[in-house]
């Protein structure tokens, strides 16, 4: 329940602090007094989108401030469990504008995110205001209450949860049938690649070696000829003979040991050199034998290097970049083998979801049938109470085909479907005897939209376990004349329910267990919206003054009217009450 509400620099509210009552509490004053302010500033702390606006001209910042009752276990309870938040008898829920829009949330003193705030918010409170006069003509709105009217709701969200698990599966197909047809040409490109590639056979360095095989062979003659050349020098077999160099360098160095035992090492090294020199001539010889000009295998080499470039400038730099390019290949290969398995397996998910989803929204869809003869009964009722005697009312249930719907037991064509089910709600109303039921916008007047949906609210606070209803100017439109009814379904409602109630109506707001007074007053820097509660004297004098005169048979009107609301409380409580 909600206990207190502080605002303080909140649009032309300088500051107010208003303790809220069990019951119905009513709010009245003169159009443009700024009672929807308050009821603007209760949406902002419990949830709603800030606006630079919300802040009072000339003040730094805005806050708004809501202490609650805690209902004992509850949605509240939960929504604080979510967020690691203690649940204790009472809750602080504040929110403080600064300029630009920018806001903070707090819960019982800690900073916490907004989404909390607007969680605890549809726990705690439930506000309607004059929008939802236009809401009231939304299909989506009019599937809703009958759900809420019929406890579906359980049922409702988990078909919702389905809806949104099934769409989020049919797109990953979409998107993987999409990527597999894309992939079909990079399959062809690629298994080309990996084919090409490993056709060759490419080993570790195999260019660097055939380029120096070809070298040689591209110069066999050259180098044969240098060989024997080398080799005939060593030997002093040239056409012009040249000094045996190593044998008269052997001669003197033993000439210089027989003189000298010191040159001993010299003249070894000296007979070792000549040696070494008549093996090198003996190598140089071999060598000019094995070079051979094989024009063959030069082709040979010159093809295998044509491939092994080719691949090297597709592929890579290298040939070790050509083979690492082709595992990769390999593996993407895999990869997209991998796809057509992972799509299988998606369509597969697709088709159970599809399957649960068909069976949950036709249980919903068979449980709402029962519960639409039952909400029109209801609602029917609450309207012959309102004045409208006459009227019919019926909520009507229809499906439509579409071709990515679900396919239901013994429909010719899938069934188009949303998070609400394959149900399209609508209710239809005919206000004059003999009148043709119509959709409900193009038959209600404005008054007609504020008894129906009253009426519709009535019904559905008894399936409501919100604790706390807020009705901005409900009875717009209704007149006098049913306003002692619309009082009493109000207070009717306020014996399960706080009620916070704007009106305009002299006998709503004499069902009231607490009555605030909206007014403004000027000041030198502008106007201020001012709450103030009334009592005894007081709120007579403010329901006479409802009427728009201020007279004695306006005030015996007003004081005839607070005795019947106070009558009519006490027979119902002493007869236990009943339904409204």
């Amino acid at each position: 329940m909600l206990r207190r509400v502080t605002v303080r620099d909140f649009a032309l509210i300088e500051h107010v602090e208003l303790a809220f009552e069990p019951g119905l509490n009513v709010l009245t004053g003169e159009t443009g007094a700024g009672k929807s302010i308050l009821i603007d500033a209760l949406s902002l702390v419990l949830g709603r989108r800030a606006d630079a606006a919300d802040v009072r001209r000339g003040a730094a910042a805005a806050y708004v401030e809501a202490v609650f009752d805690m209902p004992p276990g509850g949605a509240a309870a939960e929504v604080l469990a979510d967020y690691g938040l203690d649940a204790d008898e009472s809750l602080l829920l504040s929110r403080e504008v600064l300029g630009a829009g920018r806001s903070m949330a707090r819960i019982n003193g800690r900073a916490a995110p907004l989404r909390a705030l607007a969680s605890l918010g549809r726990a705690l409170v439930d506000v309607h205001g004059p929008s939802e006069h236009q809401s009231l003509f939304r299909r989506a709105r009019q599937l809703e209450y009958l759900d809420r009217f019929a406890g579906l709701v359980p049922q409702r969200r988990r078909v919702a949860a389905l809806v949104r698990e099934l769409r989020a599966a049919r797109e990953a197909v979409a998107d993987l049938v999409q990527s597999t047809r894309a992939a079909a040409r990079e399959i062809d490109l690629l298994t080309f690649q990996v084919e090409e590639i490993e056709a060759a056979q490419l080993r570790p360095d195999e260019d660097a070696a055939l380029r120096a095989e070809r070298g040689m062979l591209a110069n066999a003659e050259q180098l044969r000829a240098l060989a024997a050349e080398a080799a005939a020098r060593l030997d002093g077999e040239t056409p012009e003979p040249m000094p045996d160099v190593f044998g008269s360098t052997r001669d003197a160095a033993a000439a210089m040991a027989a003189l000298d035992p010191g040159a001993q090492e010299l003249a070894q090294q000296a007979a070792e050199l000549q040696e070494r020199a008549g093996e090198l001539a003996l190598e140089l010889r071999a060598y000019a034998d094995r070079v051979d000009a094989d024009p063959s295998r030069l082709r040979q080499i010159d093809e295998r290097l044509d491939l092994i470039d080719g691949l090297v400038r597709k592929y890579g730099g290298s040939v070790d970049d050509v083979t690492a390019y082709a595992a990769q290949a390999s593996e993407r290969l895999a990869a997209m083998d991998r796809q057509d398995a992972d799509l299988a397996a998606r369509r597969g998910r697709a088709a159970a979801l599809t399957a649960e989803l068909a069976a949950q929204a036709l249980e919903l869809s068979d449980r709402r049938r029962p519960a639409a003869a039952a909400l029109c009964g209801a609602v029917l009722t609450q309207l012959a109470d309102l004045g409208m005697p006459a009227a019919r009312f019926e909520t009507r249930l229809q499906r439509r085909a579409a071709a990515d719907g679900l396919p239901l037991p013994g429909a010719a064509e899938p069934t188009a479907f949303d998070e609400s089910g394959v149900d399209q709600g609508e209710y239809r109303l005919s206000v004059n005897a003999g009148q043709p039921l119509r959709a409900l916008a193009d038959v209600a007047s404005e008054g007609e939209r504020s008894r129906i949906l009253l009426g519709l609210k009535v019904v559905l606070a008894h399936v409501d376990a919100t604790p706390t209803l807020v009705f901005d100017e409900i009875d717009v439109g209704v007149g006098s004349r049913a306003g002692e009814v619309v009082g009493r379904k109000l207070a009717a409602l306020a014996a399960a329910h706080q009620v916070v109630c704007i009106t305009h109506l002299p006998p709503v707001a004499a069902f009231a267990d607490a009555h605030f007074l909206v007014s403004k007053a000027d000041a030198g820097d502008g106007a201020r919206t001012l709450f103030t509660r009334v009592r005894g004297r007081r709120a007579l004098d403010e329901i006479a003054a409802m009427s728009g005169v201020s007279t004695a048979a306006s005030r015996r009107v007003a004081r005839d009217l607070l005795a019947a609301a106070a009558a009519w409380k006490r027979e119902r409580q002493e007869t236990g009450g009943e339904e409204p």
